[in-house]
């Protein structure tokens, strides 16, 4: 394993950063403070879920976030620097906050909502101050970056299967997703569900991510677009130093933001060709509806590699599926390798032991006609550790097996035309399929962002 690659688990928990900026107003609900503020958003739970929602400007739904998170932010940035990734801190230091992160572009609003998460933070914290002692000093801009961007350093696993017509009940668009990461603190023990409202033209969400940052894993928007990202291990020979670079996270939200109408695949395929990226990619995109010869769902096999196909390219069932000779069937999976990008080109199915579990009886006369719960299970069949097995704490086996304490840390099911997500959240010592599913109906909740909770109740 190259030096780089031992260093990605440090982006993983980088979370603030202490910035002079000009002063914002923000009040955390229900909290009394020593001078009063306005928070455009609220933290509250949903079955043993956190949710976040935010509205108003970029800045301020940065502010509200950094104020509201601010504790489990830093408890968790300290558990992880401190007990997982003390060994790597000098090189973390050096080349990834030297040499990588200065190279990774983001646009105005994104910029502005990270200015305000860390003013956010700060008013929080007040006189303690957002100091981790594991790295003997504040967290600063570069650090936020860091954090936005560990998805571009740490592989992860992940797998989704898209199914509709007849291998969907009823013909619904349904999408599953599994997304597999080491079991650091950030992203268990404080992971976020969040619904962000509407912003002039840039539509509402609700997604899957975690404290400090901007982007998401898994998420759908209220037009009726579901995406998810995969990893897959190819980079081009230069793309991490080369300047401009879109942390692929926030690919993600781009996405949900501005994709909409009936061409939604070739939109998406389309940004992303705009949209340098550093390591690679599967992106499964699907939506609720297409125009007719629109593929309603497809994977974006996206690299590095600017000089092929702009860096993207779209893979539908009707395109490229060796497993589905003749691309008859409704369904599209995916895992961990690009099967179209030029040089990877598969003369078979993925050898990847998830993805023939994924697909198992397309083929059949008898139609898979997967419901929420039918799904669920199925995207079971590829979740982390295999077996029987509970989570670890990634504390307990990095230093040993170097292992991370690996796991399926979230699972979803999305219905994009009716406008639900599903959620299921992991829990250190549990399986992901034994933790409940709760249903979000992200329409509903993007239009009640902003409300009073009494209002958004009903």
């Amino acid at each position: 394993m190259s030096k780089p690659q031992r260093l990605l688990p440090f982006l993983a928990l980088v979370a603030l950063v202490a910035w002079p900026l000009a002063s914002l107003r923000a009040e955390e609900p229900g909290a009394a403070v020593a001078e009063a503020v306005q928070v455009t958003g609220r933290l509250e739970k949903r079955g043993p879920q956190t949710v976040l929602t935010l509205w108003g400007t970029p800045r301020e739904r940065g502010f509200a976030q950094g104020y509201l998170v601010a504790d489990s932010l830093l408890q968790a940035a300290e558990h992880d620097f401190g007990e997982l990734l003390k060994p790597f801190l000098p090189m973390y230091e050096t080349f990834v906050r030297g040499k990588i992160v200065p190279n990774f572009a983001l646009d105005a609003r994104e910029r502005e909502e990270m200015e305000g998460l860390i003013e956010g933070l700060k008013a929080k914290r007040g006189d303690q101050g957002t100091r981790v002692e594991a790295l003997g000093r504040e967290f600063d801009l570069t650090d936020l970056i860091a954090l936005n961007t560990f998805g571009d350093w740490y592989g992860m696993g992940c797998s989704s299967l898209a199914v509709w017509g007849r291998h969907s009940k009823d013909g619904t668009p349904r999408v599953g997703r599994n997304f597999d990461f080491p079991a650091f603190d950030l992203v268990t023990d404080h992971g976020l569900i969040v619904v962000r409202a509407a912003d002039g033209e840039y539509a509402g969400s609700v997604s899957v991510t975690y404290p400090g940052c901007i982007g998401l894993m898994t998420g759908q928007s209220e037009r009726g677009i579901f995406v998810s990202v995969h990893d897959v291990p190819v980079r081009a020979p230069t793309a991490q130093l080369r300047e401009g670079n879109v942390p692929r996270l926030i690919a993600l939200r781009r996405l949900l933001e501005r994709v909409q109408g009936d061409t939604p695949t070739t939109q998406a395929r389309t940004l992303l060709a705009g949209w340098p990226t550093m390591y690679g990619n599967n992106l499964m995109v699907m939506a609720g509806h297409a125009k007719e010869g629109e593929p309603i769902a497809a994977v974006m096999e996206y690299d590095g590699r600017e000089d092929v196909q702009d860096g993207v390219t779209e893979r539908t069932p009707e395109e490229g599926v060796p497993a589905l000779e003749g691309g008859s069937d409704p369904l599209i999976a995916c895992t961990n390798d690009h099967l179209l990008r030029d040089g990877l080109v598969r003369s078979g199915p993925t050898q990847c032991w998830r993805y023939p579990l994924l697909i198992e009886g397309a083929h059949s006369d008898t139609p898979l006609a997967f419901d929420v719960a039918a799904l669920f299970d199925r995207m079971g069949r590829a979740s982390f550790p295999r077996g029987e097995g509970n989570l670890e704490r990634a504390a307990g086996v990095l230093g040993v097996k170097r292992t991370n304490g690996f796991g399926t840390l979230h699972q979803t099911v999305g219905e994009p035309a009716l406008g639900h997500l599903h959620i299921r959240m992991a829990r250190l010592g549990s399986r992901v399929e034994k933790e409940p599913a709760i249903d979000y109906d992200v329409p509903a909740l993007v239009k009640a962002a902003g409300a009073s909770p009494d209002q958004a109740s009903r």
